[in-house]
Formats: structure tokens, sequence, C-alpha cells
């Protein structure tokens, strides 16, 4: 179940994914494959894309602490997994490899 805060931050952000999206199908149908507007519709899709990046942000900001419905104390929290840990939410033990690691 969210909260009063989770449930106005999903919100804002599914409004925000309407709005990219309807920008988006507007843009598509202006560009309709055609060599000489896809300038344009590249400058839309951008465009779509930082205005939904900037309402998502905002909304984040005035979420604040949106996500954490646990406590945050005592040892140890059962919502902080930590990779490489030996505890019982542990699905990696021992160190992480890497590309450069392996071969």
């Amino acid at each position: 179940m969210a909260t009063a805060s989770e449930f106005t931050f999903i919100t804002a952000v599914r409004a925000a994914e309407g709005v990219r999206q309807s920008a988006k199908l507007a843009a598509f149908n202006t560009y309709a494959f055609n060599p000489a507007n896809l300038a344009a519709y590249l400058t839309a899709l951008e465009a779509a894309d930082n205005a939904f990046i900037t309402s998502a942000n905002a909304a984040a900001s005035t979420a604040g602490a949106v996500g954490y419905t646990i406590p945050n104390s005592g040892t140890p929290n059962p919502g902080n997994v930590i990779i490489g840990d030996i505890g019982s939410f542990s699905l990696i033990g021992g160190n992480i490899a890497t590309l450069g690691a392996i071969g």
C-alpha cells in the first residue's frame, strides 16, 4: 500500500509519462517517415524526454523520502541489502567479479 506522498509521486509521474507519450505521438505523426522532417522529429523526441525528466525530478524532490516505509534505524536494517554481505538477504557472497578479472 502506498503512502499519501508515494501516491502523489506516482500520480505525477504517470501524468508526465502521458504528456510525453502524447508529444512523441504528435512528433511521429509529423515525421511520417519523411527524411526532411527527421531533424525536427528527433528534436521533438528529445524535448519530450527532457520535459518528462524535469517533471519526474520535480515530483521526486517534492516527495522527499518516498519509498522508506521501514524504520531506518537499528542493526541490521532489513531494507538495506549489501552485495557481498553474508546475511540472510544476500544472494551473492564474497567478492564481485568484473569483466577485467575474467579470462
